[in-house]
């Protein structure tokens, strides 16, 4: 199957009942985040039309974001609508955030690219998508590669859009900093980056540093919006699990919207090539180079934290709407500003509330 580069879906999903087991994806918590989205209804149409659907929906499937968070990301483009035409959805695990993303599609005009290193995930996503909105899945491409890839094959090339990057793909520093550092060389036509799983820590091993790779490659004086949720000290969720140690830092956003026209990077160094950020090519016998068939494993680590993180989701519902003033969307932060904490930033038609 190629890599970096897109893929077909596959068709023979559609008359299925469980593409999941098909695709031999693992269901393990069945966390599904419309359940714990009552308390959001009524205040925008645009996500009320999109649980509705949820809520319909005959699929197997688990999620790996609060509602909350969800709910702030169809905010988050409403806000910036008119500044992008082209969504790219970097890490899809079983469409959550593209159901989202996909639901917006037709009222805000853009198109989706959805991007995975793993294909039965790109596929189940997309299926998820194509049963929700079958009008809208001739818009939607499946990328079978990283974001350094998808930015050197598609982003470089196809010039002329305006582009919002939705990263919830590798968590580990190391990732996250070459996947955001790729972005340098196709500056120029970002409008914003959100970011996912800016609270997540775990086990040195992991090296779950969402956050600490953003200020890596943009500087200790980052702007951003905070949205999500956020959790309390002394609960489940800010303590070490028992399946891998991930956990949540207290009192910390789940996702942070960085506006493009208010930050910089200070990385890479601009001597550096979108080549030195590239996987080692498959090697000519078609198995994956040596630092590829690691980039898999932390794929794998990412999806394990990811059904950890969905299983104690569960058990947190009840603290979403305790919180729910901590996720707000960039708009509507934008008015409580207080002196000395945070300043105002005008990016676009994005007026965002910005944490410092």
């Amino acid at each position: 199957m190629t890599f970096s580069g897109f893929i077909e879906p596959d068709r023979t999903l559609e008359a299925l009942d469980d593409p999941a087991a098909k695709l031999g994806i693992q269901i393990y918590s069945g966390y599904r985040a419309v359940g714990a989205a009552g308390f959001l209804g009524g205040q925008n149409r645009i996500f009320d039309r999109i649980v509705t659907k949820l809520q319909q929906l005959n699929l197997k499937y688990e999620d790996q974001c609060t509602g909350q968070y969800y709910f702030d990301l169809v905010r988050t483009l409403r806000d910036l609508n008119g500044g992008y035409d082209r969504v790219a959805e970097v890490g899809v695990f079983m469409g959550g955030s593209s159901t989202f993303l996909a639901g917006c599609m037709e009222p805000f005009e853009f198109d989706l690219d959805m991007i995975d290193i793993h294909a039965r995930f790109l596929q189940f996503a997309y299926e998820r998508v194509r049963r929700l909105y079958p009008e809208q899945a001739a818009r939607v491409r499946l990328f079978h590669g990283d974001l350094p890839s998808y930015v050197r094959h598609v982003m470089m090339k196809e010039e002329g859009h305006g582009y919002i990057v939705h990263h919830d793909g590798a968590h580990d520093f190391n990732q996250v900093v070459k996947d955001m550092a790729s972005l340098y060389y196709v500056r120029e036509s970002l409008v914003a980056i959100i970011a996912q799983d800016t609270h997540l820590r775990g086990p040195i091993r992991h090296m779950n540093f969402v956050d600490l790779a953003l200020y890596a490659v943009f500087g200790t004086d980052l702007k951003y919006a905070a949205i999500g949720a956020s959790f309390g000290a002394n609960t489940a969720l800010t303590e070490p699990n028992q399946y891998e140690g991930n956990y949540f830092m207290p009192d910390t956003p789940e996702g942070l919207v960085l506006p493009m026209s208010a930050n910089e990077f200070r990385y890479p160094h601009p001597a550096l090539s979108i080549d030195d950020f590239l996987p080692p090519e498959a090697s000519s016998n078609g198995l994956a180079c040596t630092p590829f068939a690691q980039l898999e494993r932390g794929e794998e680590i990412r999806r394990a934290t990811k059904t950890t993180r969905s299983s104690v989701a569960v058990q947190t519902i009840s603290l979403q709407r305790r919180n729910r003033s901590l996720g707000q969307s960039a708009v509507s932060a934008a008015g409580r500003a207080r002196s000395g904490a945070h300043r105002h930033v005008k990016a676009g038609l994005l007026s965002v509330r910005i944490w410092c």
